[in-house]
């Protein structure tokens, strides 16, 4: 019962909200009077458009003028490198049997190696996620071998 007073939430939200007429001005001013803006209208209301922030930490304000509602967001990522002599993992890619035929679909191996390069005896727990070429399909039996810890 909890989802359909969500989705009626949500139902009620978006009509309240929703404007056949959208044209705002969002302005994001940086420190020291830079600034960034973005138009948004009819035509590109459901288009992303970002903007990097230069200075982290910084001040930063957002300034929406217009008709029609605006979602904003911000987000945070970092990483930080560590030495190449510290760093606990090592992993690399390279494709094998790799057949130019005329035969369809394309086929090819890719091989990925990955081990752990730390100091201590164990890792504790590790997770390799391993994302497919647009268009690709794994082999089921390889993914079988990998799951149970076989060399492939």
């Amino acid at each position: 019962q909890d989802t359909v007073v969500a989705l009626q939430a949500l139902a009620q939200y978006g009509y309240l909200t929703f404007s056949k007429k959208c044209l705002n001005t969002v302005k994001v001013n940086f420190m020291e009077s830079l600034s960034k803006t973005f138009q948004v209208n009819d035509k590109n209301r459901f288009l992303l458009q970002q903007a990097s922030l230069p200075n982290i930490p910084g001040n930063y304000s957002v300034e929406v003028n217009g008709t029609g509602s605006v979602y904003w967001q911000t987000a945070l990522r970092y990483n930080i490198h560590l030495p190449k002599k510290v760093a606990g993992f090592s992993a690399s890619i390279w494709p094998a049997s790799i057949s130019c035929t005329s035969n369809f679909p394309p086929k090819f191996d890719l091989v990925l190696s990955a081990s752990y390069t730390g100091n201590r005896k164990v890792s504790n727990m590790a997770v390799i996620d391993v994302k497919m070429l647009s268009g690709f399909v794994p082999v089921r039996s390889s993914l079988k071998n990998v799951k149970n810890g076989s060399k492939v």
